[in-house]
């Protein structure tokens, strides 16, 4: 199953989207430098899951800046707009995310036609799932799994916390405040973003999350999958046949995650706490 196509499409695919992010100025959409100095001053409610988090940004903004990246990505990857395979995603895909939190919301989902074992999710309700990652699954339930996990970093705004976290930790945000009183307007253009350390701008495509996120949006996907009626246990199963599978096109996905025993271990309590 390996595809030579998968392991060179990787590297061009990140710098494409690297390329729209070149660092210009800064600019801050929250405090004043002495409001930014530390991470509580900027703690806002998830409005989904009603807990406070870190969020320097506004959904908004990160949504403008990520359609960018977005609209480049398909341009630059061949996309599966029709048929079998298409069909599939979707039907899985509305089935998942009719049973979230974000159930009223639209969202913009592609199926990129390359080898790599990969899906992920942008600010602005932008997922995109790849045809190697539907090869690699037994059945849709293990599908479920994924856009589940994927909607779980959406819901708790894990590209909004990264970036802010980032901001804070490379002290660009003690200048911050500066910059934003200059602003007349409050937008936040990519080369803006890009000054937080390229963090923003990658939105979760370029960079992993965290180890706690990916975590987080394990379990949550897990809770997504069994409201829509597929079967848990195939959230464990994923991951087994992810660590079997560690071939060069599952590494690059494995690389920027947790390791797989953990995650299938985690999956499994959590699973049977639950009495899924």
């Amino acid at each position: 199953m390996t595809s030579d196509t998968s392991i060179h499409m990787q590297p061009r695919t990140l710098e494409t989207i690297r390329s729209l992010f070149t660092p210009k100025r800064f600019l801050f959409g929250c405090l004043a430098a002495s409001a930014l100095a530390t991470s509580s001053a900027c703690t806002t409610t998830n409005p989904y899951t009603g807990e406070e988090q870190l969020a320097i940004y506004d959904d908004a903004q990160l949504a403008e800046v990520s359609a960018q990246a977005w609209a480049e990505l398909q341009a630059t990857t061949p996309t599966i707009n029709s048929g079998a395979t298409y069909n599939r995603v979707m039907r899985v895909w509305n089935r998942v995310a009719a049973a979230t939190p974000k159930a009223s919301e639209s969202w913009d989902v592609k199926v990129f036609d390359t080898g790599e074992v990969n899906a992920f999710v942008m600010p602005g309700n932008r997922v995109g799932v790849y045809r190697g990652l539907l090869e690699l699954v037994e059945n849709d339930d293990q599908l479920a799994a994924v856009l589940g996990h994927e909607v779980g970093h959406s819901i708790y705004r894990h590209a909004n916390e990264r970036a802010s976290r980032a901001a804070i930790a490379s002290g660009v945000a003690q200048v911050g405040g500066a910059v934003v009183g200059g602003a007349t307007d409050g937008a936040v253009s990519a080369e803006d973003v890009a000054a937080l350390g390229s963090v923003a701008g990658n939105l979760g495509v370029v960079l992993p999350y965290s180890r706690n996120a990916e975590l987080e949006a394990d379990l949550a996907g897990v809770d997504y999958m069994h409201n829509a009626g597929y079967d848990a246990s195939a959230a464990v199963r994923l991951w087994e046949l992810m660590a079997a599978n560690n071939s060069a096109r599952v590494s690059v996905f494995l690389s920027t995650h947790p390791d797989p025993e953990i995650r299938r271990q985690r999956i499994a309590d959590y699973i049977q706490q639950k009495g899924y």
